[in-house]
């Protein structure tokens, strides 16, 4: 006969189990990543009373979890997506606020620099004219290093995050490695639902990190997954838990890289593929703050070094010829700041990159890699542009007489200042022309007496049968009374000697007669960085600005009759406003700063277009989740009741044990 008693009691204790689970569903209500819970209740078999069976009550199989693994995972990657769309509207929304803002934007200053310029050209001789086109230009410059610094400020911002990121992510890694160990231990068998609240917690940990980085998760034995994270690098596995680490970036070291500590050793990952917020910050410094840094400094860099140019066309109040309004692009520190060496222990040596063409000159980077070395005789390169991947071959044949050599299509050239030790087959450097543009940019001329508003009295020219490159500019009148000063009835003619050489330039002067005026040969060096030498004749210095000599190549010395309301240098200036003179003379200085800002707005739009999408995706796949995991009150508060009734039935089943009990003994007295 069954033991009524014990039904009884088993009923209780499923209720209780029932009330108690309940009771933990509702103080959980606004537990995040709480999964609903409910308790599994099965017989406890029957007792065989002849040729029938009758029940022995019921018992507490399991305390399941209401859990859809689709659905987890599903929000896994969605949760990735929205936080690296996120991640890239907000980077890409400071920029655009930066650089398109009026009150930030560089395109006032400019504006407003080319209407004093305009002003200068009205009235030349007047200072106070000058003064106002000194003062908006030193604006400008310092508006362009304002938004470099801003730009910095926030490429800063991106590499702490992502220092943080990483200790974040090892943290949680830890987290994850420590809860499956405790689940391991706990989880008993079957499904692990002895662990259940743990089950959730490593759930929540795993949905944490999704926000950093793309995460796929493998159960293993004893209830316990391996976690992996990116394109696949393990990150947990078991109870072991890998150390995630910031690291200095190669060849840049501000340039902060992830890499995976495994027995000891870093090894560097791609955080631009590891998804999530991660790669959001990854992707925004590499592929669009670098790029507007870059094509911040192509623009200052075109149009400083432009002005430059047409002010050493022109002669100042003092008589003399212009000299740089702005700082020289082309000095040695700034060549040598935009090569960068790659931390391969294949060689040592120090090269510079130098601007030569602004219609070619592109914000791109570039990768240089040694394929060949012949120490003393000759090196070849390959140079790779890190956004379009187009390779082409470079190659220095003698180095006995050439230290430098043209990048195709990219308006710069590479010079090997010095070489400490051989570079190896594979030596790497990054190449990048216009990085500190606007970082560097600055004035270097406040007299206004030497803006050179008119032309220069003397010219310099090439002559239609030179076979040469060779461009020559007069820098300066040294000696207006020397007796073969050039006037307009004395040109003079400078013809390169066939003693040249790469590192001297060997030449004569002559007069309008074609006698030679110089009694022996004249010689030039020429600077190895830069490529210039400086020549006179005449009492008159004229610099080879770019370009070789070739023997027999001629220039003339030409007087240009000028006057103290000369102004057409400085119309020359105004006109570069408009001037078509970069991205293959296709666009103006403004029109490379409005491309810039129009990449920025279109990158900010498809961020903000994706986030949004993105985050509808997240929160239907959060709403799957609550749908099946989630606690429902109204439901629960009449599970409470339906258990309390329950409670009070197998209670009054053990009180009615009693009262037969009590029978049984009465009538046995």
């Amino acid at each position: 006969m069954a033991d009524l008693l014990q039904i009884g009691l088993s009923g209780v204790y499923t209720s209780q189990a029932n009330l108690a689970t309940t009771s933990h569903n509702i103080s959980n209500v606004s537990t995040e990543g709480y999964s609903r819970q409910s308790v599994d209740v099965s017989t406890t078999g029957a007792q065989r009373l002849s040729s029938h069976f009758i029940g022995t009550g019921s018992m507490v199989s399991s305390i399941d979890r209401a859990y859809d693994q689709f659905a987890f995972t599903e929000n896994m990657i969605n949760t990735t997506n929205h936080a690296y769309y996120k991640e890239k509207y907000t980077q890409a929304n400071q920029m655009d606020s930066l650089l398109s803002n009026e009150s930030t934007s560089a395109t006032a200053p400019v504006i407003n620099m080319f209407s004093s310029l305009s002003s200068v050209a009205d009235n030349p001789n007047l200072l106070e004219a000058r003064t106002v086109f000194l003062e908006d230009a030193g604006s400008m410059v310092n508006q362009y290093n304002t938004l470099y610094k801003h730009l910095d400020n926030q490429y800063k911002g991106i590499n702490a995050d992502i220092e943080n990121s990483a200790s974040v992510m090892s943290e949680l890694a830890a987290s994850i490695a420590s809860l499956n160990d405790q689940i391991a231990s706990v989880g008993g068998p079957g499904n692990g639902a002895g662990a259940n609240d743990l089950l959730d917690k490593r759930n929540l940990a795993i949905t944490e990190l999704s926000k950093y980085v793309n995460t796929s998760v493998v159960a293993t034995d004893n209830h316990m997954v391996n976690v992996y994270i990116g394109s696949g690098q393990g990150l947990v596995m078991g109870q072991n838990a890998q150390q995630v680490l910031a690291v200095d970036g190669d060849p840049d070291p501000a340039r902060k890289q992830l890499a995976l500590e495994f027995n000891g050793k870093a090894a560097v990952i791609n955080g631009n593929q590891l998804g999530g917020e991660v790669a959001g910050l990854f992707n925004s410094r590499d592929n669009d703050l670098e790029v507007a840094m870059n094509q911040l400094g192509q623009s200052v860099i075109g149009l400083t070094h432009a002005l430059n140019e047409q002010q050493k066309q022109g002669q100042t109040l003092d008589g003399q010829i212009g000299q740089n309004l702005f700082n020289d692009i082309n000095s040695k520190d700034s060549m040598e700041s935009r090569v960068l060496s790659h931390k391969d222990d294949l060689g040592k040596a120090v090269l510079s990159v130098r601007i030569d063409d602004l219609t070619t000159l592109s914000p791109d980077e570039l990768t240089l890699k040694v394929t060949e070395h012949v120490p003393g005789t000759s090196i070849a390169f390959s140079v790779t542009n890190n956004r379009t991947g187009e390779t082409n071959q470079v190659a220095i044949d003698d180095l006995a007489t050439d230290n430098r050599f043209d990048i195709p299509g990219a308006g710069i050239s590479v010079g090997i200042d010095s070489m400490m030790t051989p570079l190896q087959e594979g030596k790497t450097f990054t190449l990048r022309p216009t990085r500190y543009g606007a970082l560097e940019a600055s004035m270097q001329e406040t007299n206004p007496k030497k803006v050179a508003a008119a032309e220069a009295e003397v010219k310099a020219s090439g002559g239609d049968l030179n076979t040469g490159t060779a461009e020559l500019r007069v820098s300066a009148l040294v000696n207006k009374s020397h007796p073969h000063y050039v006037n307009q009835d004395n040109p003079l003619t400078i013809r390169v000697s066939a003693n040249s050489s790469n590192s001297m330039l060997a030449y004569n002067v002559f007069d309008k007669n074609g006698s030679q005026v110089n009694t022996a040969e004249l010689t030039a060096p020429v600077d190895p960085l830069s490529g210039k030498a400086t020549l006179i004749a005449g009492g008159v210095e004229v610099e080879l600005t770019k370009g070789t000599a070739l023997p027999n190549d001629e220039f003339t010395l030409v007087f240009n009759e000028t006057g103290d309301s000369d102004n057409r240098n400085m119309l020359a200036m105004t006109d570069l406003q408009d001037a078509k003179i970069m991205n293959g003379k296709k666009a103006t200085f403004q029109d490379v700063y409005n491309g810039m800002i129009s990449e920025v707005g279109a990158k900010t739009a498809n961020a903000d277009v994706a986030m949004q999408s993105a985050s509808i995706l997240k929160d239907q796949s959060f709403e799957r989740i609550q749908l099946v995991s989630g606690v429902n009150m109204d439901e629960e508060a009449a599970n409470l009741l339906k258990y309390q009734q329950y409670y009070s039935a197998a209670a009054r089943v053990i009180t009615v044990a009693n009262e037969v009990f009590e029978s049984i003994l009465n009538a046995s007295r």
